[in-house]
């Protein structure tokens, strides 16, 4: 007998396998195996040597679900019985383990043997597709990033919240690429260092606050030379820094914008050889997006503090004309945030209501000072040139693009909840839910303090006249709110 066909004697398989050994089995350029009825290999090719890295003698005699892999030895066990019982099986992928341990695929057939119409055996030829698969796996993981990193890149550059995008960066690091910490560490350029901003397993308050200087471990290696760094075993690098006992591999990648570094992405795996050139293509990828997105948010802030600061000096131009109302936009403001705050209205909304609160009464610019500051009632004719001023607001602000919802705040701030507010009698959801808030916190603003005609009331008074005009004047679920806040204040 040839090395291929030792096995111990006499079986049913014998003059099979002596019958085409020769003839068919021996050159093939494909893995034959033969197994008996138990699942027992009774014959194996030379081309299993080049296939498995096994020696013919190591398997004759063994299961052969022992060169399965695991993930597939059910889907093995389920073919040798649908075999068994008769039924034809088209081809199948399967994946193997070789003799180092390694993961092999293999296209295979197979088809039962029969002595007398009695099934004895099973004959397998098994066609090697691993670096097919592996291809096809690769590429199908590239087209899968280059998806899921248009999708972060979408999302992140829309994003203006800066906290916000910080935990979204580290939401898609963490749960779609599976890494155990992630952490953003931004550089404070004039101090020279790194600060943890943002990481998805919080430190202690002494590790979170920690400042890590240019050049100072992984981290800040990559932040001073600009350069992404994979360390997949972190013991034996003598520049990483200990945060996370944990910790086995390290990836740092620069938040980068031009030549200008913003800060770093910084990924730990708590196993060793985690990492791959891959991961850090995509990180860097991402770190790119992400970059944008931070600086765009940076620009965003510092323009809507020039805003701030443009509408601050209105509201000062505006109150300059009657001491009497200085510093009630400001307070109005935080009235107005703090009952959006008990709503749970959007980041969007609280914006706009941080522009209004300041802005609602910019209208008065255009009144007289005589009128504004005027002791005695005042006469029809000058009520209803007071009630111009949100006219007027609207008009001197319209023409900013930025404060186009913000107008309609300040116009419907007198609109009353019953219908019989000015100046288009607007009534219940047709206000503006902004312009809602602003009507309580202005209402209360004004009864609590000294004006020209009269003295300010209790806060116990104001509330009960917001009570009595809550679902008249007032919305009652903004009262309510208000209430809400007046209490935890005191």
């Amino acid at each position: 007998m040839t090395k291929d066909n030792n096995r111990n004697a006499s079986h049913p398989l014998d003059n099979f396998i002596k019958l085409h050994h020769k003839s068919v089995f021996k050159n093939i350029a494909s893995a034959v195996v033969v197994v008996d009825t138990k699942g027992v290999i009774k014959y194996i090719n030379k081309y299993v040597e080049k296939f498995f890295h096994y020696h013919v003698e190591e398997l004759l005699g063994k299961r052969f679900l022992k060169i399965v892999a695991p993930a597939f030895r059910k889907k093995v066990s389920k073919v040798f019985k649908q075999l068994s019982n008769g039924k034809n099986i088209k081809p199948y992928e399967l994946g193997f383990i070789d003799k180092n341990g390694e993961i092999l695929y293999a296209k295979v057939s197979a088809a039962t043997l029969r002595e007398k119409g009695k099934v004895i055996g099973v004959l397998g030829f098994a066609t090697d597709i691993t670096e097919h698969k592996k291809d096809i796996e690769h590429l199908s993981k590239i087209i899968k990033e280059l998806s899921l990193l248009y999708n972060i890149g979408k999302e992140l550059t829309s994003t203006i919240n800066i906290d916000l995008l910080f935990s979204k960066i580290l939401i898609y690091l963490s749960e779609t690429f599976g890494y155990e910490r992630v952490g953003i560490l931004m550089l404070d350029e004039k101090q020279k260092e790194l600060r943890i901003k943002a990481t998805t397993r919080p430190f202690t308050n002494r590790k979170q606050n920690k400042k890590i200087k240019l050049g100072e471990g992984i981290t800040g290696y990559v932040a001073k030379t600009g350069r992404p760094c994979l360390i997949n075993e972190v013991s034996k690098e003598k520049r990483y820094l200990l945060l996370d006992s944990r910790t086995k591999s390290e990836i740092t990648v620069p938040l980068k914008l031009g030549e200008k570094i913003l800060g770093v992405i910084n990924v730990e795996s708590y196993k060793a050889n985690a990492f791959d050139k891959d991961d850090i293509r995509t990180l860097t990828l991402i770190a790119n997006q992400a970059a944008i997105a931070i600086e765009n948010s940076r620009l965003y802030k510092s323009l809507e503090e020039s805003y701030l600061d443009t509408i601050k000096a209105l509201v000062s131009a505006m109150e300059a004309k009657d001491h009497y109302t200085r510093g009630h936009s400001e307070r109005v403001r935080k009235y107005a945030l703090r009952i959006a705050k008990v709503l749970k209205l959007s980041d969007r909304q609280m914006r706009e209501l941080n522009y209004a609160g300041y802005l609602h009464d910019i209208g008065k610019i255009g009144i007289k000072d005589t009128i504004l500051s005027k002791v005695e009632p005042l006469t029809d004719a000058e009520f209803a040139l007071i009630k111009k001023h949100p006219d007027i607001g609207n008009n001197i602000l319209k023409d900013v693009k930025h404060l186009t919802t913000t107008c309609e705040i300040i116009k419907s701030e007198h609109e009353r909840y019953d219908g019989n507010g000015y100046p288009n009698g607007l009534k219940k959801d047709q206000i503006p839910i902004g312009a809602r808030i602003i009507a309580v916190a202005d209402a209360y603003d004004a009864m609590t303090t000294d004006r020209p005609y009269r003295k300010a009331i209790s806060t116990k008074k104001a509330i009960q006249i917001l009570k009595k005009e809550s679902g008249k004047q007032f919305d009652p679920k903004v009262v309510k709110a208000f209430l809400k806040v007046i209490k935890n204040k005191k």
